[in-house]
């Protein structure tokens, strides 16, 4: 009996001891590294781009018309408020102008005075053309007598004198038609003066467009040059970027150049560059042309991508990029199917892509999708 005790108490141990023999294998296989199937990657290869630079800058009318006061007086009247549509041509305010009246009214009276003057010499040289020739016929006639001894001396002498006479008065009055004619046309350079003067004081819209800015109001007196209504034009506008003065010489009349107005993405295309950098920036104006079809207002804020450079750079799909903290990596993925985590210092940013400026080769596979799953030395089932 106590043989058949011991014989099941050995049996009972050596089954406890190949079943403890057994548990290490099955955690073997249950500790195993999971593979992560489905994972896209691409391989990496160096690629010809070209870099952009992103201006900044202020929408404006392709033609702003400030007009000012041309004259002194006082504002008698305005006709529109900022925000009205004009019409070219259309008179916008009314400048007092009782001072430029007066003076096309003397303007004019010159005119009708030298008017007469000019008639009256005009018939006094007539006068004095037909006396020339009436002496010149009695000069001849007495200078022929005088030949024949029909006449005397004293005579002949008198009728040349006479003839003499009547040239110098003839020369006379020819000066004082020149004299006059000249008068006339200070008469006439004189109104038309004033009639400019007293257009004046008509405030005119030389375009299409609407008012942007009411500097003055009625009863307000008023100096040459003073400000008195803005109109800009509507259908046509511009962007006024400002660039670093290095990419002055980089910046070309006629080049296209994308541009970004809010939620509009258009293209512009360059009309003018500034050449003169401002000292105080050291940034440089290029107006770029906004297609008329844009939803455009004066004043927006707006941006452009102008072209500067062209390179060779090493790209990945910015969806690849995994941050950790203030590090940034990319999962790369060996020949052997091994995902590993890499430290990688990121460039500029090209579309859907970013350039690695170190760590990371050309020829490389990284990871670009289930990039949440993955793990240092995990591997991976590439799809």
């Amino acid at each position: 009996m106590k043989r058949q005790n011991d014989l099941q108490l050995i049996l009972a141990i050596t089954a406890a001891a190949l079943l403890a023999a057994c548990a290490p294998v099955k955690e073997a296989k249950e500790t195993s590294p999971p593979v992560v199937t489905g994972v896209s990657v691409v391989t990496v290869h160096s690629q010809s781009t070209t870099e952009y630079y992103e201006a900044v800058g202020t929408i404006k009318p392709e033609i702003t018309s400030v007009l000012g006061a041309e004259i002194s007086g006082t504002v008698r009247k305005i006709s529109v408020k900022e925000g009205d549509r004009v019409r070219r041509g259309q008179v916008l305010a009314v400048i007092d102008s009782r001072a430029q009246q007066a003076q096309l009214e003397a303007a004019s009276a010159g005119i009708e005075e030298s008017d007469q003057g000019l008639e009256e010499v005009r018939q006094a040289l007539q006068a004095a053309e037909a006396d020339r020739k009436f002496a010149e016929a009695t000069f001849q006639r007495y200078k022929a007598l005088l030949a024949k001894t029909s006449v005397s001396q004293q005579e002949y002498d008198n009728a040349e004198t006479r003839y003499k006479g009547a040239i110098a008065n003839e020369m006379a009055a020819q000066a004082k038609l020149k004299q006059m004619e000249a008068r006339q046309r200070q008469a006439q350079a004189q109104h038309s003066s004033a009639a400019t003067m007293l257009s004046y004081s008509r405030i005119v819209s030389p375009i299409d467009g609407v008012v942007t800015a009411k500097s003055v109001d009625e009863g307000t007196l008023v100096m040459p040059g003073t400000p008195l209504i803005t109109v800009e034009q509507t259908g046509n506008f511009r962007l006024d970027a400002g660039l670093p003065e290095r990419f002055l010489g980089l910046v070309h009349v006629g080049e296209s150049v994308p541009a970004t107005l809010g939620p509009q993405q258009v293209e512009g295309r360059v009309v003018e560059v500034v050449p003169a950098a401002d000292p105080s920036t050291r940034t440089f104006v290029a107006r770029v042309l906004l297609p008329r079809e844009c939803k455009c207002q004066s004043g927006q804020y707006g941006s452009a991508k102008f072209a500067i450079g062209a390179g060779d750079r090493l790209l990945v799909p910015s969806n690849a990029l995994v941050q950790r903290g203030e590090l940034e990596g990319l999962f790369v993925v060996d020949s052997k199917g091994v995902a590993y985590y890499r430290l990688v210092k990121t460039g500029k940013t090209f579309g859907s892509q970013i350039e690695i400026l170190s760590g990371l080769d050309d020829g490389e596979r990284v990871a670009v999708s289930k990039i949440g799953q993955l793990s240092d030395g995990i591997r991976v089932q590439t799809s």
